[in-house]
């Protein structure tokens, strides 16, 4: 018996966290074109190369994960029968996001307007490697499925 038929209520609530979880990958998706739209067209001036190029790394990254979270939770509607490692991809996807994302985003803006961001710089590679994490989990997801099918096969 799973946690579903256990307790009907749980599937509701698991819906709607996955549901929040789409909602949040839109909004995200959303964020990285409007930022998209910012750096090609009223940055370009504004920004250094270098600025620029850092700027489109932090939203290209946002888009593809933003772009993945919103997969995810199409594909798994419900959190009580979504695996656990992509649970816990996804999760690993927010916080990279902000970490990775946000400190770009911020070193850029902040630097452009003169004030001192290199604090910002050391949270960048932890953003990286949550990202990371989140893609080993589906890693984990994938070898899970592929071992209980040579099982069953067996």
């Amino acid at each position: 018996m799973n946690k579903a038929t256990k307790n009907p209520s749980s599937l509701s609530l698991s819906m709607k966290n996955m549901s929040r979880n789409g909602l949040a990958g839109a909004i995200l998706g959303l964020f990285g074109v409007v930022l998209g739209a910012l750096g090609a067209h009223a940055l370009k001036g504004i920004l250094s190369n270098d600025a620029l190029e850092s700027y489109k790394t932090g939203v290209y990254y946002l888009q593809w994960h933003a772009s993945l979270i919103l997969f995810l939770a199409f594909i798994f509607k419900s959190e009580v029968t979504t695996p656990k490692y992509v649970r816990w991809g996804i999760r690993f996807f927010f916080i990279g996001i902000g970490l990775f994302t946000g400190s770009i985003l911020g070193l850029v803006f902040l630097s452009t307007l003169g004030l001192n961001a290199r604090f910002l710089g050391p949270i960048t590679p932890l953003g990286g490697f949550s990202l990371m994490l989140g893609w080993f989990c589906l890693i984990l997801h994938f070898l899970q499925r592929l071992k209980y099918r040579n099982t069953d096969v067996n």
